[in-house]
């Protein structure tokens, strides 16, 4: 079969029998292509150890499967026994060696004792071992569970498995492995999936490439492998700006990356996109290419805390859009302020047309977290825009719906219990109405409106005080200081 008739109905993963792992076949395809280290986090009783087993057996490698939390040193180089005389050591290899292995698989790798940790520095990063060159190994993956929070709430009630014997690797071994996969477990699992696993039908199939697809996983990966430099060469100006751009992106947001990290990175984008081509033909996107490669390629992954899929997708987009409009001096001013609404007004200030300060004013609100500055924000932003600007309905709609809890005069009758939250509340409240020395200002109402719009639900989750402050500082920052 072709390439180009392979593509668009082939799951690497549903071929080998493993099911729910579907978003994950470009990446591990990418990895086979590359020979790339690859690190699966995931529960146990997930499949992770199965996956290796069958893609080992699938390409026909001969495959070493360590518990390294049970590996002494002897298990992968054998017995060291000194020559005749006595000035050198060899090796009396053993069944379990890596010496002739073509695939290695470090299975719960995190339990791994500290100083073995290091030894596998040399085998995963260069294909090392006691500075002798394993020639015949190509594959280097490892599993593990999530790593227990260094203080773990024991009272607290959880839907995930706390596994205390499972340590966040070293940084620098987690730095060696260009892919860090989070596997789905049961909950992530969609019905149809669920069913399919626990079915007793075909449970024996290990490898249906060859039987029911008329092309084998040596195939796809050999294919990939020839696509890696096409992609390299059509995307590498473009995706190394993109890598820039990403990698500064993601240290404000707290997730540093290493330099090898980022050159990592590039090679990952292009095999995920080789990758997907073969898969599934000339439709598949570089911009999806990217995003995977990105969700998929942080050594963050394998922490305690890993990163926020939200974190992430707003990482690759902000960079691919700055990425995209390099050459628009205006629009890259702005993509490259790190502030959402500090975007809007530099725009304003670059008079960008009604449609793009539209989309900006959305990613705007859409970008905070509390219900309270989404709330004041929109409405200095409908104060300042509502007779300047032709804005679209996209962006007038949630101003007027955030800034409607403010403007709409209202009664309200509650019932509020003696030394309550809501009853300490309402006091502080009363008192601060009592105090305001700006009442009959347009500013005073707005403030007044403001504070009480949010009691009781909002400021029982916020500090009702400092989102006040925060509210009069977006007025000041979009020149509302009065109104008619």
């Amino acid at each position: 079969m072709t390439e180009q008739e392979a593509t668009t109905q082939l799951s690497i993963t549903e071929a080998l029998g493993i099911h729910g792992w579907g978003h994950l076949d470009a990446v591990l395809l990418a990895a086979l292509a590359t020979e790339a280290p690859l690190l699966l986090i995931g529960p146990h009783g997930t499949a992770k150890s199965l996956l290796i087993e069958r893609v080992a057996h699938a390409l026909a490698l001969s495959m070493r499967h360590y518990n390294a939390s049970l590996l002494n040193y002897d298990d992968l180089v054998g017995i060291p026994l000194p020559d005749d005389g006595g000035q050198s050591l060899h090796f009396v290899t053993t069944p379990g060696a890596i010496w002739d292995a073509e695939f290695v698989f470090f299975d719960e790798i995190s339990r791994c004792r500290p100083d073995l940790q290091n030894k596998m520095f040399p085998i995963i990063h260069e294909r090392r071992v006691v500075g002798v060159n394993l020639t015949r190994l190509r594959h280097r993956w490892a599993a593990m569970n999530p790593p227990a929070p260094d203080e773990p709430d024991l009272s607290a009630s959880t839907d995930t498995a706390t596994y205390f014997g499972s340590e966040p690797l070293d940084p620098a071994l987690c730095d060696r492995f260009p892919f860090v996969v989070p596997v789905p477990d049961w909950r992530q699992l969609d019905k149809q999936d669920r069913r399919r696993i626990i079915s007793m039908h075909g449970m024996n199939g290990i490898n249906t490439f060859s039987a029911e697809n008329g092309f084998s996983l040596t195939e796809l990966v050999e294919a990939t492998a020839q696509r890696i430099p096409q992609v390299a060469e059509q995307y590498n100006d473009w995706l190394t700006d993109y890598i820039v751009c990403v990698i500064d992106l993601l240290g404000e947001a707290k997730l540093p990356q290493s330099p090898r990290r980022a050159h990592m990175l590039t090679r990952s984008v292009v095999a995920v996109h080789a990758a997907r081509l073969v898969m599934e033909g000339e439709d598949a996107d570089f911009e999806r290419s990217t995003e995977i490669a990105l969700m998929f390629g942080l050594p963050q992954n394998a922490t305690d805390v890993p990163p926020s899929q939200a974190t992430l997708i707003a990482a690759h987009r902000q960079a691919w859009e700055i990425t995209s409009r390099i050459e628009d001096d205006g629009w890259r001013q702005v993509l490259e302020e790190r502030d959402a609404v500090r975007r809007v007004l530099l725009a304003e200030d670059l008079k960008f047309n009604d449609e793009d300060l539209s989309r900006l004013i959305t990613q705007a609100l859409g970008a905070q977290e509390s219900e309270a500055r989404r709330m004041g924000l929109a409405a200095a932003m409908f104060l300042s825009f509502r007779t300047r600007r032709n804005l679209a309905p996209s962006a007038w709609e949630p101003l007027a719906q955030f800034t409607a809890r403010i403007f709409e005069p209202r009664q309200a009758a509650m019932n509020i219990q003696n030394n309550s939250q809501d009853m300490n509340l309402w006091n502080e409240i009363r008192q601060w109405l009592f105090e305001r020395h700006n009442r009959d200002t347009a500013q005073g109402w707005l403030e007044r409106n403001f504070v009480l719009a949010g009691f009781p639900d909002m400021w029982r989750r916020y500090m009702w005080g400092e989102a006040l402050e925060q509210f009069r500082a977006d007025l000041q920052m979009f020149g509302v200081e009065d109104f008619t």
